[in-house]
């Protein structure tokens, strides 16, 4: 009897310890491989080799064989080059968009003063969401604002922010725009990757006013050439799926950002 016990009470470890490792296998195997940008912070979910998706900096995969159980745990990584940060300015004029940390904007802890107008300023992770501005019962400055590589600083309605850094990371990359591919669209609906190709724009009015509607409220602005309107938005992220909607006697440019290693 107490043989038998014991033989039951072995093979039930046993198999719950098998089981256990059965479903450490299976979150390592179904859990998706993510790469951190060295140019620009931002996670990216890869399949092998490819580019970040924000930066377009090349990422590269590698299976980690030290890794147990059998080089199933997967490590990856995008080389990094030093950066002379004396060359990197300290100081910047923004206005509406979408500013990510590590390519439109150093990487760093940073005070923000309202240099004029009024909207919105908040970052991505939500470590400051303000309304912002020159005028009474505005917020008109922040001090002590870190924004690690990835986060973006967003910038809404007519407001301009002046960006002073007390201290600056590694990894800022940059971005360019190619006005050469740049597209105009007029009043509509419009959908990325149908009527125009995904990617990052500054968007620009051409002529007139009305309204433009990005996405799920990501952008929702009065914009035109009239003196209360918003004229340029910077750096919208329009991925695949992305509906763009163009409101009233309004004519819009959107004006992409190089990808780079794409060979545009």
């Amino acid at each position: 009897m107490k043989k038998g016990l014991f033989s039951f009470l072995f093979n039930r470890d046993r198999d719950e310890e098998e089981t256990d490792q059965e479903d450490e296998l299976r979150i390592i195997y179904t859990t998706p491989k993510m790469v951190v940008c060295s140019g620009c912070g931002a996670e990216n979910e890869i399949e092998d080799d490819c580019a970040c998706e924000y930066c377009g900096a090349p990422l590269i995969y590698v299976e980690d064989e030290d890794e147990s159980p059998a080089g199933a745990v997967n490590a990856a990584y995008a080389p990094e080059a030093p950066q002379d940060l004396s060359q990197v300015p300290d100081t910047y004029t923004l206005s509406t968009g979408f500013y990510t940390a590590g390519i439109d904007i150093p990487p760093g802890k940073c005070d923000i003063t309202a240099v004029s107008g009024t909207g919105f300023l908040q970052d991505s992770e939500l470590e400051m969401d303000e309304e912002f501005g020159v005028e009474k019962g505005y917020v008109s400055s922040f001090k002590g604002l870190k924004l690690p590589r990835g986060v973006s600083l967003i910038i809404s309605e007519k407001l301009t922010v002046q960006v002073v850094y007390k201290s600056i990371q590694s990894g800022f990359t940059g971005r360019t725009y190619e006005m050469s591919r740049a597209v105009e669209l007029s009043t509509g609906n419009y959908e990325a990757g149908d009527d125009f190709k995904a990617g990052t724009y500054n968007i620009v009015a051409v002529s007139g006013s009305g309204g433009i509607n990005v996405g799920e409220g990501s952008v929702n602005e009065i914009f035109g050439l009239d003196e209360e309107d918003v004229e340029e938005i910077k750096h919208v992220d329009m991925p695949k799926g992305t509906e763009l909607a163009v409101e009233g006697d309004l004519v819009v440019r959107l004006i992409p950002a190089v990808v780079r290693g794409s060979g545009n």
